[in-house]
């Protein structure tokens, strides 16, 4: 008895769906293998963040404004300070706070960041100095401290954690009234932290910027 020719069209339909399905799977697992991520590098990297994005995630923050004085010998908190042009009427030394980002992993190396003082067409990168009297242009750390109560600060220079640092930043050009200057901290191993002011139309003992 033969069978039925109304039999072989429904057959080999199947057959072919069932090789469309095959087809399709086999070009989806060769897809997957080239889109998806290599398993090995995300363990290694703990997830989807890689070492190289942690190590740079140090971030520099300044809480407590900025602080100008008169281009006068004298002591600033503690420190003495002699400027090369000295002039009452404007400001020749500024006083910032540093501490790192709520986010910062590790430690920001203070030792060796970069301080550039810039204004009008005039820039200047200072040197950091650990003297007991600070001679223009420099800067130098005259406070270590935490903002945490009743914690304290390491003798490092390296800046961590709840550690705050107060900098003390003389350029060798001095700022007169309404002129707009820049201060640049860029540690090695931070995120550059750039800030912009212009002087008050009065300049006084101690002069705050807002």
């Amino acid at each position: 008895m033969k069978p039925s020719l109304r039999n072989e069209p429904a057959l080999t339909g199947l057959e072919i769906v069932i090789l469309l399905v095959i087809l399709v799977l086999a070009v989806g697992s060769i897809g997957y293998g080239e889109l998806s991520p290599d398993t090995s590098e995300t363990q290694k990297s703990g997830g989807m963040i890689h070492n190289e994005m942690v190590a740079t995630s140090n971030l520099l923050s300044n809480p407590g404004g900025l602080y100008g004085f008169p281009a006068v010998d004298g002591t600033i908190d503690g420190m003495p300070v002699r400027f090369r042009t000295q002039d009452p009427r404007a400001l020749g030394a500024y006083e910032i706070t540093v501490q790192p980002f709520m986010m910062t992993t590790g430690a920001i190396d203070m030792g060796h960041a970069s301080v550039t003082w810039a204004s009008r067409n005039h820039s200047e990168t200072l040197s950091l100095v650990h003297t007991q009297e600070l001679i223009c242009p420099n800067w130098t750390i005259t406070k270590k401290a935490n903002f945490i109560p009743l914690q304290g600060a390491d003798q490092d220079i390296l800046l961590e954690g709840s550690e705050q640092f107060t900098l003390l930043i003389c350029p060798m050009e001095n700022t007169a009234p309404y002129q707009k200057f820049s201060i640049t901290i860029a540690p090695e191993n931070s995120g550059v932290l750039p800030l912009s002011f212009v002087v008050p139309a009065r300049i006084t003992k101690v002069t705050r910027f807002a």
